[in-house]
């Protein structure tokens, strides 16, 4: 193993390990409250916390890059085990509190924000790059169970062996997890091959990846591309074979079996269903889940399910709905990272909240066996706006029941010229434009005399101001005019309500011929005027043959009195590109049906 700094401490710790008594009991010695101590051969704790870089030996011969947080320690005290993933085409967290504008840029997660807070409050994290990307060698698997699950057991192993005054429990370290979207994927698939996790705070991360990347069969083309695109560069293209069949086949409108079944087993739901050949079940470890109501990769429904899981097996799982997750730029209001984004500060019930601290005290209690301090998680809060969340118990499917009529809609890119024409913005495409004004023009006119990269400071100055660039333009006109819909008005509201969570249809189609699919999303006009936005965003694709019964996109909104929920019905829609350019000559087609709405009071 070569370490980058910091390399004396360790040296004598594995100098420690090599000539103690094996046969004496692990866990002897103090601990803090809720764990049973550490073992007292291994290397004195430092006074200070310190931060050491290297790499370590992976199962098949690859290498794994680790950086390790060391904490101030007290010679009896303990410190139980973070880990801390990063997302898909990243790599490892290096510096928590690093000045270089781009490394901060790319880490400016609230995971990372809980990582730090972790670390400067007496645990050890550890922050590693996953298979293919940064300091870790081999192709990308994407969370292949065989391959980065025993990566993520050769991390453990490695700091059991390794990591003086490391908190134990019952013989065995105390681990916890957290990360953000292929960061939260290594907690759930790393759970179910290790038994050492206590605690995971996955973030905006999956359940089902064929739900993810082909919901209906249909392939989320944008997501593929970025995904494949921008994380395989970062990995030097390096993927198993298979991810690029499954690209190619993405590309093409259609996801073989053979795909299906390989995403299926890199996904928590083949634990909770229990298809698995090799007999793995739902993990016994607690989990804190933060999703995004306006994820379109990851949506409400994977948190969903994978608390569901948890449950049904009697463990502590709580959930957190906020406004972000992965995000498309232009489509969507870019986020902190622009291509992701968690809410920061959010209210819950009457409750203000820090998603970090929300985090690091869930960590508290499950590895530490402290209280639930004030930054507790609820079991599930639906955050509306940054000032107002809704506390429940479950998550709601379906709700009230509003039948609809039969409505025609012309799928395909020429069905979308069509709708267009037939329900062009005008009024919020010229009212946009005007509402620009000085400031934006002013924005591009400086960018445009001072490119980024003229000057360190200039550069730390544009990456502040990437979101507002990327945000220039309303995301609702360009949803509008890159998907115009057709509207079906199904219900007015008498009062304060919300939405939050999982809407449920039954939808009959008739005519077209050989339609390409048709996606389906809830629209809102709030006060009962103006051009329907589509609820957090989101729309579901569904095949128009016969009569289809399935759950549609979760969302959560507050609702006022007067305002008007429909359903969106576009023969088109950009999340889902390719699907919809491959059919040149479509047939209209009438949809009616039901749909039940969760409306909750608030």
């Amino acid at each position: 193993m070569h370490l980058c700094r910091h390399l004396a401490f360790i040296t004598l710790g594995s100098l420690l390990l090599a000539a103690c008594n094996s046969s004496e009991p692990a866990g002897a010695g103090g601990g803090n409250s809720g764990t049973a101590g550490y073992d007292p051969l291994q290397a004195a704790a430092v006074d200070k916390a310190i931060i050491y870089d290297g790499t370590i030996p992976a199962a098949d011969g690859e290498t794994i890059g680790i950086t390790v947080y060391q904490p101030a320690l007290a010679t009896d005290a303990a410190a139980p085990l973070v880990m801390h993933g990063h997302g898909f085409g990243l790599s490892r967290n290096k510096d928590f509190d690093t000045s270089n504008p781009v490394a901060a840029f790319l880490g400016a997660d609230v995971t990372s924000d809980a990582g730090r807070l972790a670390w400067n409050s007496g645990y050890y994290v550890i922050s590693f790059d996953q298979r293919g990307f940064g300091d870790s060698s081999g192709p990308v698997t994407v969370m292949d169970p065989e391959v980065d699950g025993r990566n993520i057991s050769t991390i453990l192993d490695w700091a059991e062996a390794n990591l003086p005054h490391l908190a134990r429990r019952r013989g065995n370290p105390v681990v916890g997890a957290v990360g953000l979207s292929y960061g939260g994927g290594f907690q759930l698939i790393g759970s179910a091959v290790d038994a050492r996790f206590d605690a995971l705070v996955p973030t905006a991360t999956w359940n089902d990846l064929r739900y993810s990347l082909a919901p209906a069969g249909v392939p989320k083309t944008i997501w593929l591309d970025i995904l494949v695109v921008a994380g395989g560069a970062t990995a030097g293209f390096q993927f198993e074979p298979f991810v690029y069949t499954a690209f190619v086949q993405a590309t093409l409108g259609m996801v073989s079996q053979e795909t299906l079944d390989e995403f299926e087993r890199r996904s928590f739901v083949s634990y909770c269903a229990g298809t698995r050949s090799d007999g793995a079940g739902v993990p016994a470890v607690d989990a804190f889940f933060v999703q995004g109501a306006n994820d379109i990769l990851f949506n409400i429904n994977e948190a969903a399910a994978n608390l569901d899981c948890l449950r049904s097996r009697g463990r502590d799982a709580r959930l957190l709905v906020q406004t972000n997750g992965h995000i498309i730029p232009a489509l969507q209001a870019a986020g902190r990272q622009i291509l992701f984004g968690v809410d920061e500060q959010l209210r819950c019930g009457n409750q203000d909240y820090n998603t970090a601290e929300m985090m690091v005290d869930f960590l508290d209690q499950k590895l530490k066996g402290q209280p639930a301090g004030s930054q507790s998680p609820p079991a599930l809060c639906v955050s509306l706006t940054p000032d107002q969340g809704l506390l429940l118990p479950s998550l709601p499917r379906g709700g009230l029941p509003v039948v609809f009529g039969e409505t025609s809609v012309v799928p395909g890119a020429v069905g979308q010229v069509v709708n267009l024409l037939s329900s062009l913005p005008l009024q919020t495409l010229l009212s946009s434009l005007a509402g620009l004004g000085p400031e934006a023009i002013n924005l591009i006119l400086d960018i445009l005399q001072n490119p980024p990269g003229s000057n360190a400071g200039y550069s730390q100055d544009f990456l502040a101001l990437l979101p507002q660039i990327v945000n220039l333009l309303p995301y609702e006109l360009l949803q509008q005019l890159t998907a115009a819909p057709v509207y079906v008005p199904l219900h007015s509201i008498g009062g304060d309500q919300a939405l939050a969570g999982i809407p449920q249809a039954s939808l009959s189609f008739t005519g077209g011929l050989n339609a390409p699919p048709l996606f389906v999303g809830i629209g809102l006009r709030p006060g009962g005027n103006g051009d329907p936005v589509a609820v957090s965003e989101q729309v579901t694709p569904v095949r128009a043959d016969g009569t289809v019964t399935l759950d549609l996109a979760g969302v959560r909104a507050a609702l006022s009195a007067g305002d008007e929920i429909g359903l969106l019905l576009y023969g088109f829609h950009p999340y889902y590109l390719n699907n919809s350019i491959l059919s040149l000559a479509p047939v209209p087609v009438n949809v009616s049906g039901s749909v039940s709405l969760p409306l909750v009071s608030r």
